[in-house]
């Protein structure tokens, strides 16, 4: 059993950072959820129009746009997963109780999509399995963000628990 860790001495700005980042990157991540059933369920997905008028101009133009705008969502992506970990590193290691656990569930998730990845190409007649495997797909990312919702939950009650702790203290200067 560890030595429990000053109030003071608790890292708390980095904890509200990562508690902002996670619950921020779950609405998202549910809001794009929700918008790609919305789509898919209204049929906008399998209508060509949209795509045809895409193209109607500069072809090379809007395949330079498509591309740039791709990898700038995916360099946001990566630095909001840096910052997580990071984040979540530090308030682990200098955090204690409901902080550590907290943010110890939030890299456990970072973490999960970066070493973890399941990928099958099966033929089109295999679509009874294909669905499984959707299915589960879906599952699994399910699962991956009420953990994520649960360690930003868990994360805040630490942080208001750390609050109470600190303003219990007597007064006097502060770290």
């Amino acid at each position: 059993m560890t030595a429990a860790v000053h109030p003071a001495a608790q890292p708390l700005k980095p904890a509200v950072a990562l508690a902002i980042i996670a619950l921020l990157t779950a609405a998202l991540s549910l809001l794009g959820a929700v918008v790609g059933w919305v789509l898919s369920a209204t049929g906008y997905l399998e209508d060509a129009a949209w795509a045809r008028a895409l193209f109607e101009g500069d072809v090379a133009s809007t395949i330079l746009l498509a591309s740039l705008l791709s990898l700038v969502l995916i360099g946001l992506a990566l630095a909001v997963q840096l910052a997580t970990m990071i984040l979540a590193l530090l308030v682990v290691i200098r955090g204690d109780g409901k902080l550590r656990t907290g943010a110890a569930m939030l890299l456990a998730m970072a973490l999960f999509g970066m070493f973890f990845s399941f990928s099958v190409d099966l033929p089109a007649s295999a679509s009874a399995v294909t669905d499984v495997l959707a299915v589960l797909a879906l599952a699994v990312q399910a699962l991956r963000w009420c953990v994520t919702v649960a360690g930003a939950v868990v994360l805040c009650v630490g942080i208001r628990e750390v609050r109470r702790a600190r303003a219990a203290l007597p007064s006097g200067p502060r770290m």
